[in-house]
C-alpha cells in the first residue's frame, strides 16, 4: 500500500519554486555574456582635427574590412586621436587626445556602425597625454585603459599623476580623483579590476620606473609600489598585463627594441622581473602590445612598419618570438586582437597609411595578412573592435 505524506503550505510553495525554477521557459533573468563577435572597425586618422574617425564593417568569418559606412569619416572633435579602448559591451569607446588631455566618449550603432557622442570630453589633470619621441602626429601611446570589469576607466595624465573615472550606466565619465605618484612622466597604463600599471619615464634619459597602483572598491587609486627597469633603450613606450596570467609586459624604444617581463603578486600587484629582457628581431620599438585572449601569444607594433609576435609561457612568463616574426606589412599605431581570437588588426599611419589586418592561427600565433583598408586621410593611429 502506497503512503500518502502531507505536505505543508511552505513545503508546496517550495516545490513550486524549485519547479518552476527548472523550467526552460522560466521567466528567471538570464544575463548574457559580453558580445565577442566583430561587427566593425573604427580608425582614427591621425592628420588633425576634423572629419578623422573612420568606420569600416567586419565580415565575422574572414576578418576582411568592407567599405567604409555611410557617412564616414565623422568629425567626433578629436584633433590627435592616440588610443581608443573599448568597454566590454563592446559598444562604449573611449578615445584620448593628446593636443588637450581629453578624454572622448563614443556609443557605436551595433546595426549602423555610427558613432555619437555619449557625453561632453573630460578633460585630464595636465591638460595633454604623453608622446615620447617626436610628440604630436608620431605613433601613439597606450595612456587609456577601461577595467576588464567594465567599472573604471583609468589615464596617465603626463605628469606626475593617474586619472580615475567612474563609467556611469550610459557610458559617460565621472572624475575620481587623481593620484600623485610623484612621478617624473606617466605615460603608457594598462589594467586588470585589482590594480593599475604605468611606465614613468623621463624623456629617454631614465630614470625608468614602473608603478602599481591599487584599486579601490570606489574606483580610487592608492599607490601599492614600484620597480626600477635596468638597460633601457629610451622611452617606455608601451605596457599590457596578461589577460590569463600574473604578468605584466613593458616595451622600449631604441636600436633593437627590448621587452622587459614581470611576474605579479595576485594580492599586491607587485611586479617581479623575469629574467633579462628580450631584443625583438630587427625592431626599432615597441610601440603597442596586444595580447590573443588566451593570453598565450602578444603581437606588437614597430616603428619599423612591420608586426612582431611572441608566444607566452602563461606557467612561467617567458616568452619568445616566433620563427617568422617580424611580419610585414605593419604599422607604428595602436593594435588589437579581436575577442574571437581570430584576427589582429593596426594603424600605419607613416607608411601605407592604412589598417591592416591579418587572420591568426590560435595553436601556433602565427598570421597570415588578409588585406589592407584605407582610410580617408591615409593616416590610420589608433583602431578599436566593435562588438
Amino acid at each position: 500500500m502506497k503512503m500518502r505524506i502531507p505536505l505543508s503550505a511552505a513545503a508546496i510553495g517550495l516545490l513550486t519554486f524549485v519547479l518552476v525554477s527548472c523550467d526552460s521557459d522560466s521567466a528567471s533573468p538570464v544575463v548574457a555574456a559580453n558580445p565577442t563577435t566583430p561587427k566593425f572597425l573604427i580608425a582614427v586618422d591621425g592628420s588633425g582635427a576634423g572629419t578623422n574617425v573612420n568606420v569600416f564593417p567586419v565580415n565575422a568569418s574572414t576578418g576582411v574590412l568592407g567599405a567604409a559606412i555611410a557617412g564616414s569619416p565623422f568629425d567626433l572633435g578629436l584633433t590627435d586621436g592616440m588610443t581608443m579602448a573599448v568597454h566590454p559591451n563592446g559598444r562604449f569607446v573611449y578615445a584620448a587626445d593628446g593636443i588637450d588631455g581629453s578624454i572622448h566618449a563614443w556609443t557605436v550603432n551595433e546595426t549602423t556602425g555610427i558613432p555619437t557622442q555619449i557625453a561632453a570630453s573630460v578633460i585630464n589633470e595636465s591638460g595633454s597625454f604623453y608622446e615620447p619621441c617626436c610628440g604630436s602626429g608620431d605613433a601613439p601611446t597606450h595612456v587609456i585603459i577601461v577595467t576588464p570589469n567594465g567599472n573604471f576607466l583609468y589615464s596617465s595624465n603626463n605628469d606626475a599623476t593617474v586619472g580615475a573615472y567612474k563609467i556611469n550606466a550610459d557610458g559617460s565619465l565621472a572624475h575620481i580623483s587623481d593620484l600623485n605618484l610623484g612621478a617624473c612622466d606617466t605615460g603608457a597604463i594598462t589594467a586588470n579590476d585589482s590594480f593599475v600599471w604605468v611606465t614613468d619615464t623621463c624623456g629617454n634619459s631614465g630614470p625608468w620606473n614602473v608603478w602599481t597602483m591599487a584599486i579601490g572598491s570606489t574606483g580610487a587609486l592608492t599607490n601599492a609600489s614600484s620597480v626600477v627597469l635596468a638597460g633601457v633603450d629610451a622611452w617606455l613606450w608601451s605596457i599590457q598585463v596578461n589577460p590569463a596570467a600574473n604578468f605584466v609586459y613593458v616595451g622600449d624604444e631604441g636600436g633593437g627594441a627590448q621587452l622587459f617581463s614581470f611576474s605579479f603578486v595576485a594580492a599586491t600587484g607587485a611586479l617581479t622581473q623575469l629574467g633579462p629582457q628580450l631584443v625583438e628581431n630587427n625592431s626599432s620599438d615597441v610601440r603597442d602590445i596586444s595580447h590573443s585572449p588566451d593570453g598565450k601569444f602578444f603581437y606588437t607594433t614597430d616603428d619599423e612598419e612591420v608586426v612582431h609576435a611572441l608566444g607566452v609561457n602563461t606557467t612561467t612568463g617567458a616568452i619568445t618570438e616566433l620563427a617568422a616574426s617580424p611580419y610585414s606589412p605593419g604599422g607604428e599605431g595602436q593594435i588589437v586582437v579581436d575577442l574571437t581570437g581570430t584576427f589582429v588588426y593596426m594603424g600605419d599611419q607613416e607608411n601605407t597609411g592604412q589598417v591592416v589586418g591579418y587572420t591568426r592561427d590560435m595553436t601556433t600565433g602565427a598570421l597570415t595578412l588578409i588585406g589592407n583598408a584605407t582610410t580617408a586621410n591615409g593616416a590610420a593611429r589608433a583602431v578599436a573592435i566593435i562588438r
